[in-house]
């Protein structure tokens, strides 16, 4: 009776344990689980195909995780991924879970303040920035006008916040151009693609380019006397 109760007890042990990676965003490998868990993937196999079958679970890059419609949440990793993306992470000895832990918790007073200074007029939520993110994110080809001329074939690659300031930094003709967003009018994103190019991406999230932002425009035009 003991070796049969202890088994159950192993048996809710670990599928708790599963349910709660899964629920957590997380995607599990069975050969992960098998060490950690101490138990065989055979095992573990068994556990999705019958204990687990009702969970809806997709399977992806070799691991298990719920289905897209089961994820309305956001993780520990999405949060830690936007900290990185707003360089807030740099600005802790360490930005882990423990620390988060702290930093979300609505019953604790946050210990901390992270100072960013606003813009000087922020953009419009439903005007040309959305069309930006969105020809970012589609990898597509925007037109608009900047300063009285109108500028066509534009490839955007990064909106990017400094001192006050949202930024495009695009490629025009295999050549970085920066744009002050709140300068640009009747932008239109087009049909058509671009080649992307990660070694430019990569460029743009440099730090001395970004410290460059607001004169890279007067830097490149001395290049062309």
């Amino acid at each position: 009776m003991s070796t049969s109760v202890s088994r159950h007890d192993r048996l809710a042990s670990r599928l708790a344990f599963i349910i709660s990676q899964l629920f957590r965003g997380e995607t599990v490998y069975l050969s992960e689980l098998s060490e950690e868990l101490n138990v065989s993937t055979r095992t573990l196999r068994r556990d999705f195909n019958e204990r687990l079958q009702y969970l809806d679970l997709e399977y992806h890059q070799g691991g298990y995780r719920l289905a897209a419609s089961q994820r309305p949440f956001r993780t520990d990793k999405d949060i830690l991924r936007f900290a990185a993306i707003t360089h807030v992470t740099s600005l802790f000895p360490a930005l882990d879970r423990k620390l988060l832990t702290v930093l979300l918790d609505p019953t604790i007073d946050s210990p901390f303040i992270v100072y960013h200074t606003p813009p000087e007029q922020r953009p419009s939520l439903f005007g040309g920035f959305y069309i930006l993110t969105q020809a970012i994110v589609k990898r597509r080809l925007l037109q608009f006008a900047h300063q009285g001329k109108n500028i066509t074939n534009v490839a955007p690659y990064k909106l990017i916040y400094y001192h006050g300031h949202w930024y495009l930094a695009a490629d025009i003709a295999e050549h970085i151009h920066v744009f002050d967003v709140m300068a640009l009018q009747d932008v239109v994103m087009t049909a058509r693609g671009f080649r992307y190019r990660e070694d430019l991406n990569q460029r743009l999230c440099e730090e001395a380019f970004i410290q460059a932002l607001p004169h890279y425009q007067y830097i490149q035009s001395l290049f062309k006397l």
